[in-house]
């Protein structure tokens, strides 16, 4: 997170440079003063080589710094290295033609001079100079390829320009050299412009390291710095073999150097070490999971795996690049893997499978393998990753549980099945005893009889609907398909006395084809309806709507009545069982009807719900899968 900056901290950033500057200039001045200008090359034929070889380091590195800020520009965040690396191509164009311009070169375009050098020596440090300060201005803004691409071609073109008059019309520029007089005022000023230009760049960039800590703001700053001064120097010399242009030509190329140390540093080792970084965090990631994580190629080669996998398969990752599964497991496994390596590649998407797997220690488990491909941008098969997970604990525990389920069931089953019998006798020997010794045992004895009557035949219907209950998942998994409008007719027909007798209305909608279980399909149906009949409203006869619905994979039932209705808070309360919300004497019943239905319904893969208002009816609602 960049750090607050303080008032007095941010004064200090951007008053260091121009002190510095002063300081410098104050030097080169007492400089002038004990060593007044004099040549270094009494022959500017003796300096050429020099001035050539300075001036090439430059041209190499300004050429790198644009190399470096074009190939980076995606990955840069603004585009800070991109303006360097324009401005830096402007300053290697330009510092060509001033070096093929400099006095004692080949007359190749037109005659050189010192003057016409310093022109074009000019144009380039103000190409560098223009670039700090756009670099450190504007260069969190974002620009689109299209315009990058743009503003290279307007750089071209404007510094081609700028070439080809400094080379063939130095007329056109004001002077800056007179010969046995030396400097004019105009470039003296120049100078002095560009080296607060420079000032500027610096003291923004020495603010900006100050907030962000980046080291790179640091080496711009100092780069820009340098370049100031060596405009100060360049405002001393007398004759181009002058001791402070020597100077100024060694302070750029060490300028230069800065600038392409910032900007490796910011677009290639940057990027890199954020990538290793990374690398680095997903390996130990990977390494902290207890999960067999591995990579292979698209011909099953290993590209590699965590430390977990390497547990497993004995082998540091090292030693498996490049090698296959039969470095490790027997011929029939390595084939079993690869098969199922190629399964997942075909089918261009995660599978899974559950497999065996001895360890060297001689443990044996249980593995739960997702195997899935990997692709590039364009969709080309790099190979596939695959995640094994450790099952036998969790597979184990779903087994005790299977078989706790089974033996409750049965126990269920067989309960619901063997005392009805008992029940069956105990209301047998109870209306026996009523019928034989009623008149002697009183009235209130028969009361007694009667209801415990009453309570054994309760009992065995909710023994029988106990039974049904738990005999629903015992049927074939596979449903054949069946006309469900022909299952709500046999329904009805099993309703019959019960409709008559109510005088019910039954409406019945277009109802589709599709596969379930129908026997138990008719027992919802029956279910629903009954109650439908049985929760009638006092004062109008029955009327029942029984409709159906596509939706997406599934199809979606209503049966709608206008009965007494039920409160919301029971709504998902009486598909339990054994649950009743009115008393024996009212309604009649086991509690158990909608319990049926809803283990019907999830048997068939679906849901179901009830929406009702009180005094008004109620519509029960369930799904079934369309598989037909």
């Amino acid at each position: 997170m960049p750090k607050q900056t303080s008032r007095f901290e941010t004064v200090s950033s951007l008053a260091a440079p121009p002190l510095l500057l002063l300081a410098a200039a104050a030097v080169c001045g007492l400089a002038v003063r004990v060593t007044p200008p004099g040549q270094i090359f009494a022959d500017p034929r003796d300096y050429l080589p020099v001035h050539s070889i300075l001036e090439l380091l430059s041209i190499a590195v300004s050429l790198m710094v644009f190399s470096l800020g074009w190939a980076a520009r995606r990955a840069d965040k603004g585009h800070r290295n991109l303006i360097l690396g324009l401005a830096a191509l402007a300053a290697a164009v330009l510092d060509m033609a001033h070096t093929v311009s400099f006095p004692g070169m080949p007359d190749i375009f037109s005659p050189s001079s010192t003057e016409k050098g310093i022109n074009l020596w000019l144009l380039g440090r103000l190409a560098t100079a223009v670039g700090l300060v756009l670099a450190v201005t504007t260069a969190e803004r974002h620009w689109s390829e299209n315009r990058r691409r743009r503003w290279l071609g307007i750089v071209g073109l404007l510094t081609s320009a700028l070439v080809l008059a400094g080379l063939f019309h130095p007329d056109w520029f004001p002077r800056t050299f007179v010969p046995g007089s030396g400097l004019t005022g105009f470039k003296i000023g120049a100078e002095y412009v560009l080296s607060a230009a420079y000032v500027t760049a610096s003291s923004l960039l020495c603010l900006q390291f100050r907030r962000s800590g980046d080291r790179n703001d640091l080496k711009l700053a100092a780069a820009a710095w340098i370049l100031a001064v060596t405009g100060v120097l360049l405002t001393l010399y007398a004759d181009a073999g002058d001791v402070f242009n020597l100077a100024g030509h060694v302070g750029k190329a060490c300028a230069y150097a800065l600038i392409y140390d910032s900007l490796f540093a910011s677009g290639v080792q940057a990027p890199y070490d954020a990538l290793a970084k990374e690398r680095a965090l997903l390996r130990a990631l990977m390494d902290s999971v207890p999960d067999l994580i591995f990579f292979k190629d698209a011909q099953s080669r290993y590209l590699g795996y965590n430390r977990a996998f390497a547990a497993y398969c004995g082998r540091p990752e090292s030693e498996m690049a490049g090698k296959t599964d039969d470095e490790f497991v027997p011929p029939d496994i390595a084939d079993f893997y690869r098969a199922k390596d190629r399964e997942a590649m075909a089918a261009g998407r995660p599978t899974s499978n559950e497999e065996w797997i001895d360890y060297p220690d001689g443990r044996r488990v249980l593995l739960e393998t997702i195997k899935a491909p990997v692709q590039d941008d364009k969709g080309t098969l790099l190979g596939m990753v695959g995640i094994s997970r450790d099952i036998t604990g969790r597979k184990t525990a779903e087994e005790k549980l299977r078989r706790a389920h089974y033996d409750l069931e049965m126990v269920t089953a067989v309960a619901a099945h063997d005392l009805q019998e008992p029940a069956r006798t105990i209301a047998s020997f109870l209306q026996l005893l009523q019928m034989r010794y009623g008149d002697r045992l009183g009235e209130d004895a028969d009361q007694y009889i009667a209801y415990a009557v009453e309570g054994a035949h309760r009992m065995r219907a909710q023994l029988s609907g106990l039974l049904d209950y738990t005999l629903i998942d015992r049927g074939d998994p596979v449903f054949p398909v069946v006309e469900t409008g022909t299952i709500l007719a046999e329904a009805l027909e099993n309703l019959k006395p019960g409709l008559d007798e109510t005088k019910a209305v039954v409406v019945r909608g277009s109802l589709p084809t599709l596969n379930a279980d129908a026997a138990q399909l008719r027992a919802l149906f029956q279910h629903l309806l009954g109650n439908a009949i049985k929760f009638r409203h006092p004062e109008r006869k029955p009327e029942i709507t029984v409709t159906a619905s596509r939706h997406d994979d599934h199809w979606e039932f209503s049966v709608t009545d206008n009965g007494i209705g039920i409160d919301q808070e029971y709504w998902d309360k009486i598909f339990m069982v054994f649950q009743r919300l009115h008393p024996l004497n009212r309604y009649e019943g086991t509690g158990i009807g909608l319990a049926i239905c809803r283990k019907i319904v999830e048997r068939h893969g679906g849901r179901i719900r009830v929406v009702s208002v009180p005094g008004e009816g109620s519509t029960f609602t369930f799904t079934l899968p369309d598989r037909a």
